[in-house]
């Protein structure tokens, strides 16, 4: 039996954090179908006007953005100990599609993002 991913739980975090007003704060922001290939699964992530979804597996239309990353890596990133300027350059995170997309990243792992411990 595998482990469990870490994304699985981190893509919950942003389902929930899609529905409270920094949600529709992304939702403006974004405005995009952005597919998270971490490891061997798919997340889509799907922003587009009128849509707000977090979802496991492919989507069925052409993401705007593809984002390719380790589950490890994916962690790092959305806890803030790998900036995606800095994963991006050492190759560890992939991007195939809008770079105006890619630039708006931040936001939305910022909301995946584990919490703090408040010590």
């Amino acid at each position: 039996m595998s482990k469990p991913k870490a994304a699985e739980g981190l893509f919950e975090r942003l389902r929930a954090a899609l529905k409270t007003a920094e949600g529709d704060e992304l939702k403006t922001k974004v405005k995009g179908l952005i597919v998270f290939h971490i490891d061997d699964e798919k997340w889509a992530l799907d922003l587009r006007p009128g849509k707000s979804s977090v979802e496991k597996g492919a989507p069925k239309d052409k993401p705007d953005l593809t984002l390719t990353i380790t589950d490890e890596n994916f962690l790092k990133l959305t806890s803030g100990k790998l900036g995606p300027q800095q994963a991006f350059l050492m190759r560890k995170l992939k991007i195939s599609g809008s770079m105006a997309l890619a630039l708006k990243l931040q936001p939305i792992l910022d909301a995946a993002a584990p919490p703090k411990s408040k010590l």
